[in-house]
């Protein structure tokens, strides 16, 4: 086995080459061979003075597992617990979200009979792009047919080139679109406060692309009665495959509505709450809209 960085992720090009009880793992998904696609290793790290565990991130064409190991008696416990390793294949995963907060990143995979937790890797954001590449592999094996939608217009587009974001949205846009995805609509609305300037709901953006809906979101309120939105730095991105979405509900009151996006493969079903402000529901309908 190579040396490997104790400090950041690192990608590998064969399971050997990572640590044993996560590599062991790994192997017991007959459908994960010894060179997959993507293998990306992750060691302990500690932020915001949560200890997150190691990884061990794996995918090929069809499946994804994931195996996660932590200290049994904290971060410099020479004595690990036993690795443990989910996974699923593409076609029963719902959707993919990416957490990008300060140095705490995230990756969650929403498959088929994974329990809560179980389809979520840590990792530091200074090695936010490897991530970011494996989740879009990801996602062009769950939607690998393209899906054409029929509300694609010269006039849609031009709206979209001429429309004005906040430099961090245009920014979100350009960087979590996956490569070649044709970018159909869009609508972003601002930060919903009330009361004593406490937050109800982060700003955020719903993208509608050839195969997928995204929600780009701050990262949400933390419960403190007071909030800055200057001192949101996180994003919280949400891939939804079109070929996925069941359909749409929606409820509220006088100033937020919550959209709720059901999601389905085989038996496996899951929902996405969104909560938009009132005057933007509309917009965020349209982009929304039937699958």
């Amino acid at each position: 086995m190579n040396k490997l960085d104790n400090r950041f992720a690192t990608a590998l090009k064969n399971l050997s080459d990572a640590p044993p009880p996560l590599a062991e793992a790994i192997r017991q998904f007959n459908e994960i061979s010894e060179t997959p696609d993507v293998l990306i290793f992750s060691p302990a790290f500690t932020t915001m003075d949560i200890c997150r565990p190691a990884s061990l991130l794996a995918l090929t064409r069809t499946h994804w597992a994931i195996a996660t190991q932590s200290a049994l008696s904290g971060r410099h416990s020479a004595v690990a617990e036993a690795a443990a390793a989910f996974g699923s294949d593409y076609g029963h995963t719902l959707a993919v979200e990416l957490s990008i907060l300060l140095l705490d990143g995230r990756l969650a995979l929403h498959g088929a009979g994974i329990g809560p937790g179980e389809h979520i890797i840590y990792f530091n954001t200074v090695m936010e792009k490897i991530y970011r590449d494996a989740a879009f592999f990801s996602l062009n094996q769950i939607a690998s047919e393209s899906i054409n939608d029929r509300r694609v217009t010269a006039a849609v587009a031009q709206a979209i080139s001429g429309s004005e974001l906040s430099m961090k949205f245009k920014s979100a846009l350009e960087r979590f679109t996956p490569p070649g995805e044709k970018v159909i609509s869009y609508v972003a609305w601002p930060v919903v406060f009330g009361g004593f300037h406490r937050q109800f709901a982060p700003a955020a953006m719903l993208v509608r692309t050839s195969r997928f809906l995204i929600l780009i979101s701050d990262d949400p309120p933390t419960g403190g009665l007071f909030h800055n939105p200057q001192q949101n730095l996180g994003y919280v991105v949400t891939y939804m495959p079109l070929q996925h979405i069941r359909g749409v509900a929606l409820g509220g009151d006088s100033k937020l509505t919550t959209l709720e996006i059901n999601l389905a493969a085989g038996r496996t079903s899951e929902s996405v709450a969104i909560l938009v402000p009132n005057e933007s529901m509309s917009a965020v309908e349209r982009v929304a809209g039937p699958a």
